[in-house]
């Protein structure tokens, strides 16, 4: 190679090397600018990521008077209503699965359509249901069609969680399950809880626990919000005991939501939840002087614990506004001095006898007393609530004169 000719090439890489090197820099600074937010319109990534995470429904300020037990929980927060701030949280954007607190949405979409005039809480809906029975002495378990009312469907998804009567709601309005489930999701979507994710109507776990249904305390919020807006809703949740007619027979449903039990006219909702990994969830609503919380809970190991830390978060932030905590404010609840007419045999200085009647529920005979309960009438009485009540029977109704 001629010396000329080899200075040439020499030059010639020289030349595409500092120009490579150029280009670098340039692309270097232009990354760096917009990173920055030098570029016009172009906001800082960090920046992005924070307004992701703003809710414009509500604020986050955390209320250092709540003390909790965390450990308790994988998740969960504390929403003030009336303020439309979360007081307290934690994993709020964590998604967990969430059992039987699926059937929130299976409710809002149940009351969205009678709304709509879609369907009635009359229909009639048959629930296939498996019955043992005994032939020849033999124990078998036979397909048995059993058709309840919309509403007793409802009361049973809601206050005891029973997931044929979800599963019935659910083919009775979407036409089949699947199409249903489909629509959970997207009104899931609409409401911008967009961590959560339905594959049935009940929250049963799934073969797979990647198909578990699950969702995020702050969704789970988005949608009590929107639950909250039917009265509908929670004059069913706030129901500590329900009878449900299928025409044949009538149950008697205790709640399972036992704060709504335990604080009458405070604790009024919403659902509960548990699989074995889901753990013991709740949604709870809670309302003192027109004061309004939402609380949510994931994943404690066990329903008292999950219970007490719900309270505590109610009691907690209630103090801390200035209110009493809940149950404070409870008057001991006296039965009036008039009864039903013929409705007891005896009457003494403590307590009116009522006589049972056929085919007559817990609830019924509460409702005939003005200012009794169905728990005082078990706790006097000493019933379990799933206990058939004999006709005949006499039952000790608290009464002062």
């Amino acid at each position: 190679m001629q010396p000329e000719t080899h200075m040439k090439l020499t030059l010639s890489n020289l030349h595409k090397t500092t120009l490579f090197a150029a280009t670098l820099l340039c692309a270097s600074s232009f990354i760096a600018l917009a990173n920055t937010g030098g570029c016009d319109g172009c906001p800082a990534a960090n920046e992005t990521e924070k307004t992701a995470n703003v809710n414009p429904l509500y604020t986050l300020d955390m209320d250092t008077n709540i003390i909790l037990n965390e450990r308790l929980v994988r998740g969960g927060l504390l929403f003030d209503m009336e303020q439309k701030k979360v007081v307290w949280e934690k994993n709020m954007n964590v998604a967990f699965p969430i059992a039987s607190l699926t059937k929130m949405m299976v409710a809002l979409l149940t009351v969205e359509d009678i709304r709509a005039s879609k369907i009635s809480w009359t229909d009639q809906v048959t629930v296939k249901k498996l019955q043992i029975a005994y032939q020849r002495g033999r124990r078998k378990v036979v397909p048995v069609d059993e058709v309840y009312s919309l509403e007793g469907l409802f009361k049973a998804a809601m206050i005891a969680s029973d997931n044929a009567a979800s599963e019935a709601i659910a083919t009775h309005i979407g036409g089949s399950v699947p199409a249903f489930v489909e629509r959970m999701n997207n009104r899931a979507q609409e409401l911008g809880m967009t961590s959560t994710r339905f594959s049935n109507p009940t929250g049963l776990p799934a073969y797979r626990s990647v198909n578990d249904n699950k969702s995020t305390s702050a969704d789970l919020l988005l949608l009590s919000l929107e639950m909250m807006k039917y009265d509908e809703i929670i004059g069913t949740t706030s129901q500590g005991y329900a009878d449900v007619d299928n025409g044949h027979t009538t149950s008697t449903l205790r709640n399972h939501n036992r704060l709504v039990i335990d604080f009458e006219d405070e604790v009024d909702g919403l659902k509960t939840g548990y699989t074995r990994r889901a753990g013991f969830c709740l949604v709870a609503t809670a309302r003192k002087c027109n004061h309004r919380l939402i609380a949510v809970a994931l994943g404690s190991n066990s329903p008292t614990l999950r219970n007490d830390f719900v309270k505590k978060m109610f009691d907690g932030y209630y103090s801390s506004i200035g209110l009493e905590k809940l149950g404070n404010n409870q008057q001991t609840v006296q039965a009036a001095s008039l009864s039903p007419d013929a409705s007891y045999l005896t009457k003494t200085k403590n307590y009116l006898y009522h006589v049972v009647k056929r085919g007559e529920t817990l609830v019924e005979i509460a409702q005939l007393y003005p200012g009794i309960t169905v728990k005082q009438l078990l706790s006097v009485n000493r019933l379990n609530y799933k206990r058939m009540l004999r006709a005949g029977a006499k039952l000790r109704i608290p009464y002062k004169a």
